[in-house]
């Protein structure tokens, strides 16, 4: 290496600089399409069950749970029915979607009908839409960790009498 002219060194540098730069932005990149499969194949059109192993790791968990047992596959799968059981016509929109190698950041606007017990609140069989935010963080291509944030006490003043 001594030997070799400085430019080819510095081409050196930045190939190798280059090509780790183009391996992180791959892996943000498929960490944003994990996300954006999930909302808009699994919630949007109902393939939530067929992509849970696709798109969670096997040791998931809810990092502020609304249901305390929402942890593994199984656990998922337990969350998906509540919700698809409170709101079976939810539709998701993604407004912002970010991401980076072991970290994704998704916010949401949903509109839903409450068709089953959800919050306490017994089915009303009234239309809401609410904001949400929910941060992964990744592993092996997959959500690991989840912590969402949303207007639940909105939720339920629209589902209120």
């Amino acid at each position: 290496m001594k030997n070799l002219p400085p430019t080819i060194l510095i081409t050196f540098c930045l190939l190798l600089t280059s090509c780790a730069a183009t391996k992180n932005l791959k892996k943000a990149e498929a960490n944003k399409e994990t996300i954006r499969v999930w909302f808009e194949e699994g919630w949007n059109k109902g393939q939530n069950e067929k992509l849970i192993p696709r798109v969670f790791h096997p040791e998931w968990s809810d990092g502020n749970p609304i249901r305390p047992e929402s942890e593994g596959l199984e656990g998922m799968y337990e969350l998906v029915k509540f919700y698809k059981e409170a709101f079976p016509d939810a539709k998701f929109r993604i407004t912002h979607l970010f991401a980076d190698t072991d970290y994704a950041a998704v916010r949401y606007e949903v509109e839903a009908t409450h068709a089953g017990e959800a919050f306490g609140l017994k089915p009303t069989g009234r239309k809401f839409t609410s904001t949400g935010i929910v941060m992964y963080d990744m592993k092996e291509g997959k959500i690991y960790r989840s912590w969402q944030e949303l207007d639940l006490m909105g939720i339920i003043n629209q589902l209120k009498d």
